[in-house]
């Protein structure tokens, strides 16, 4: 196994990680993300919303890239890792370029911008880590 895929695979655990403590307690995922997980009493659910796309779609998209990682890391074709993980890590590249686009937009809106870079160097380089097979080529 390739160093760069040894990486990809611990920054997939990171996310699989969050996705399960977000599905064990989705009032962690509401602090993390400073959403409201009731905000209308007339339409309860939000605790769903959380355990099932900050839970449950973390979980398992990144557990399953993990396992498809590990399946074709035993082959001799490498371009195979890195098709593998490049779609997850272009959505954290993704969503490190969506809330950079917040803080130059969204000045009003935001309650602060402290921590907002901080999240986009996080989810940047979780990106750049999960895409870490193709150091393989380089």
């Amino acid at each position: 196994m390739h160093y760069g895929e040894i990486i990809s695979l611990l920054a997939l655990g990171f996310g699989a990680v969050l996705g399960t403590a977000a599905l064990l307690s989705p009032a962690w995922a509401s602090g993390i993300v400073r959403l409201v997980a009731e905000p209308d009493p007339e339409k309860p659910g939000g605790y769903s919303e959380f355990r099932a796309t900050f839970g449950g779609l973390f979980m398992f998209s990144h557990l399953m890239t993990a396992a498809l990682l590990l399946t074709v890391s035993r082959s001799d074709v490498n371009l195979l890792s890195v098709l593998v993980v490049l779609p997850l890590a272009a959505g954290w590249v993704g969503a490190a370029f969506g809330r950079t686009v917040s803080l130059v937009l969204d000045r009003e809106e935001n309650r602060s911008n402290g921590m907002i870079p901080v999240w986009i160097m996080m989810e940047f380089l979780v990106g750049l880590a999960i895409a870490a097979p193709i150091l393989h080529f380089l």
